[in-house]
């Protein structure tokens, strides 16, 4: 009996180092369940003698116990993720593209340098050899040409090119950031599947807790009956076994806890949530639309973003009106091919551009664009359906459990009056050990049962309110 004292005073020990004693609605002893919800259970060991409080050594532990809710977790895990350092720079690419976009419109200037010998140049004195000139009187063509120029471009309209894109752009800018936004909310799956198997856990820890404080209580008992000659070996040896599977539950359930605090402690970047409090959640389902589901909301998005960019190629076929300047130096300068000297000139002038016919390849990039909508709209029906249909099966998960909730308490008080017949059956010698263990494990099971199903529903609702993108 006191290596069980001593292994009990232990894990004692672990569990206010490893949980919060302070029970949520969800998370509730037998004594709790059967008297008023929302209480918690104290449960008080005496090793070698000395009276030890949980709670009192949770206060001594860690006098700052943090409460946390699972919308703090979802803030948080949103916060450290390193997939919030992506929105910056999908600015970034925004900003730089804009501001090619509008430089566009700016003038171009170029420099240029060209070097040409010529085998055959026109030689105006055989052309005019008949006309009566003097020698020397025409001017000869020389065979090499060189120059320096520097252009001067500048965009009058571009058909609307440049507005298209910059309409294009801004959409494709929104289109990563909501992508970013639903790989975000994505983590919630993660957070909500460590954060409702804590509460779980937590609550199996303190129904088993509250099982081994019965089991040591009937041990005493019956070890008196058996040193009194009026209770056989055999029914000591059955409660002592069945302390020991408890001290292992109890132990694996510890560990099981900390492992999951520390894995949503990575995700969230919370500290401590090994003796943090948990808060339940109260969700309120408000209805079943979809419209701000994250994946959704993708398809609408992407679909905008090919409309724009139809309206892009649009532009690209209407007519580009320029303007441009040369000033230059050269051999000859200019367009005065009979000119001997190098000179500085200069040249300014305007134009029209404009791709009458394509070969109708414009139209075909457009008509390949409208497909890509129509196939974006069958995936989005096809999404919206599968979404539908999960919201109906967890709709009907929390039908369920809300159905089975309402009669936990009752069924928890007659396995409570059951387990207290079978404890004076015992001391009696009416059943045996193992009858008595039956009828303790039933209520304790049901204790269990009932706070899982609590936590079951809490996280049912959160859920559905996750596939629905329902976010305050």
């Amino acid at each position: 009996m006191k290596r069980i004292l001593i292994a009990l005073s232990l894990m004692s020990l672990l569990l206010t180092n490893g949980m919060a004693q302070r029970s949520s609605p969800a998370i509730e002893s037998a004594e709790s369940l059967t008297a008023s919800q929302g209480q918690k259970i104290t449960a008080d060991y005496r090793v070698n003698g000395i009276s030890t409080d949980l709670q009192s050594q949770q206060n001594i532990a860690g006098r700052t116990k943090k409460i946390i809710t699972l919308q703090q977790c979802y803030d948080s895990a949103a916060a450290v993720t390193p997939l919030a350092g992506e929105r910056e720079l999908y600015s970034q690419m925004t900003r730089l593209r804009e501001e090619n976009l509008n430089v566009t419109w700016l003038p171009s200037l170029d420099l240029n340098g060209t070097f040409a010998w010529q085998s055959d140049v026109v030689d105006l004195s055989e052309m005019l050899g008949s006309a009566p000139l003097p020698p020397g009187t025409l001017p000869a063509i020389p065979h090499e040409q060189y120059r320096a120029t520097l252009d001067l471009g500048q965009v009058i309209w571009d058909g609307g090119v440049t507005r298209s894109a910059r309409a294009v752009e801004q959409l494709v800018r929104e289109l990563n950031l909501e992508q970013n936004e639903a790989d975000i909310y994505r983590l919630r799956e993660q957070v909500n599947n460590y954060f409702f198997s804590i509460l779980l856990v937590r609550s199996q820890i303190e129904v088993t807790f509250v099982l081994l404080q019965e089991l040591m209580a009937r041990t005493k008992e019956v070890a008196s009956g058996v040193e009194n000659g009026v209770v056989p070996p055999v029914t000591l040896d059955v409660l002592k076994a069945e302390t020991i599977k408890a001290e292992q539950s109890v132990l694996e359930l510890i560990l099981r806890q900390k492992a999951l605090a520390e894995a949503l402690e990575q995700i969230t970047g919370i500290t401590e949530l090994v003796n943090a409090e948990l808060i339940l959640p109260e969700q309120v389902i408000t209805g079943s639309d979809l419209k701000n589901n994250p994946d959704l909301r993708l398809f609408d998005t992407r679909s905008r973003q090919l409309e724009l960019s139809k309206n892009l190629l649009k532009s690209q076929r209407m007519p580009k009106v320029f303007g441009y300047a040369q000033a230059g130096y050269g051999n000859p300068p200019g367009n005065n091919f009979l000119s001997d000297n190098a000179d500085f000139y200069y040249s300014l002038g305007a134009g029209v551009k404009w791709n009458i016919f394509d070969w109708n390849k414009n139209s075909n990039d457009r008509r390949s664009l409208t497909l890509q909508q129509q196939l974006l709209d069958i995936r989005k029906s096809t999404a919206e359906e599968a979404l539908q249909r999960l919201l109906t099966l967890k709709m009907a998960d929390i039908e369920s459990l809300r159905k089975a909730s309402a009669r936990d308490e009752e069924l928890i008080t007659i396995r409570k009056r059951i387990a207290a017949t079978a404890a004076s059956q015992l001391e009696n010698g009416v059943i045996t050990a193992s009858q008595y263990i039956t009828e303790l494990n039933s209520e304790k099971q049901a204790v269990i049962a009932a706070a899982a199903r609590r936590i079951s529903l809490a996280r049912a609702e959160t859920e559905y309110i996750y596939i629905t993108g329902y976010n305050e």
